[in-house]
């Protein structure tokens, strides 16, 4: 019997790092703090900063530097151009903070902690009515005239950056397990399991990261020597993403969801890609499912479910991908043809590896 060739996850987990701009190379000024709630002073772990211009607004369009606080509610940035700054902090949980403006000395380290208080999540519920209305395919540049889609993606990219940026800085061990079985005319195969580990670093995790995105999104969404490449969160939730997909009508899901839904630009015969939706709490717009469809040209070839749950990572919780179920159409000569199954991630041993 030969068993169903599994679905490769290849990078699944994306790991970014965290970068100061480029004029901020070779300075040797720093901005550092801590972040602590305002009732009992408790540290307020891995909640987003931003590093940004005094002159530019909360949110700016040039990226800025951003990290995370660690589980002692201590940030630092380093290597940062003289001139006026601001830092913004984000928390699930807690009131977004913009500090006062700062002056940054070459050679000097500025100290800035915060003070925030807490946010009762229903208060987070920033978007308007969520309406279903004619589904016109919003590119990037359309998407400054569209202020639910724009909200809706701003925050749950705010939401990803978090685990984005807590995976530069950890090294960890996964666990990804399958079980999978085909079907075929005379009924299905005997079941069949896999058990794939690595070792996630920072180290490396940049490089491949944007290495498997560039080629899923030039190459398409399936490897003759990899298989199916299935992308997550972090994936969609990408500014490069945008350049080959766009974004339309805002979904109503379940109670407390809401769904960002996206599909390919245009139409491609012979290369595999991907339309789908990812739901979003509507409460904290961190990601609950990636519900996706591969597709080549308007033919669909498979349809792969991502869950993701609150994993425990060093003294606080990081919403990660935890399980999945896949049903792939892997031949089109034989559409009867079918390999289902489902996967599981555990994560262990995170360590926290010191910035160089």
């Amino acid at each position: 019997m030969t068993r169903p060739r599994p679905i490769a996850l290849l990078s699944a987990l994306l790991i970014l790092g965290m970068s100061a701009g480029p004029d901020a190379i070779g300075q040797t000024a720093a901005v550092e703090g801590r972040a602590r709630a305002e009732e009992g002073g408790a540290p307020v772990p891995f909640a987003l900063v931003r590093l940004v211009r005094a002159d530019s607004s909360a949110l700016p369009s040039d990226r800025p530097p951003q990290g995370i606080t660690n589980a002692d509610g201590r940030y630092r940035f380093g290597g940062v151009a003289p001139g006026r700054y601001r830092v913004q902090l984000l928390r699930i949980g807690f009131r977004p903070v913009l500090s006062d403006p700062v002056q940054v000395v070459a050679g000097e380290t500025v100290q800035l902690d915060f003070r925030v208080a807490s946010q009762p999540l229903h208060y987070l519920l920033v978007l308007p009515a969520v309406t279903v209305t004619a589904e016109v395919c919003v590119t990037a540049t359309e998407l400054m005239k569209q202020p639910q889609l724009q909200t809706l993606w701003q925050q749950a990219r705010d939401g990803a950056s978090v685990r984005t940026e807590l995976m530069a800085r950890f090294r960890y061990h996964v666990l990804q397990h399958e079980e999978s079985y085909e079907l075929k005319a005379d009924g299905p195969t005997a079941p069949g399991t896999l058990d794939q580990r690595y070792v996630s670093d920072p180290k490396w995790a940049t490089k491949n990261a944007a290495r498997n995105r560039a080629q899923r999104l030039s190459r398409g969404y399936y490897g003759p020597n990899d298989g199916w490449r299935l992308p997550n969160e972090l994936d969609v939730l990408h500014d490069d993403f945008l350049k080959a997909h766009c974004l339309y009508a805002a979904a109503v899901g379940a109670e407390g969801e809401v769904g960002l839904r996206f599909r390919p630009l245009r139409v491609r015969r012979n290369f595999l890609d991907v339309r789908g939706t990812i739901w979003l709490d509507l409460a904290t717009f961190l990601a609950r499912r990636l519900e996706l469809e591969y597709v080549d040209g308007e033919e669909s070839r498979g349809t792969v479910r991502l869950d993701f749950g609150d994993v425990a990572v060093a003294g606080g919780t990081l919403r990660m991908p935890v399980g999945g179920a896949f049903a792939m159409r892997p031949s089109r000569k034989n559409p009867t043809r079918r390999t289902e199954g489902k996967l599981a991630f555990t994560y262990t041993g995170f360590e926290e590896i010191p910035p160089r």
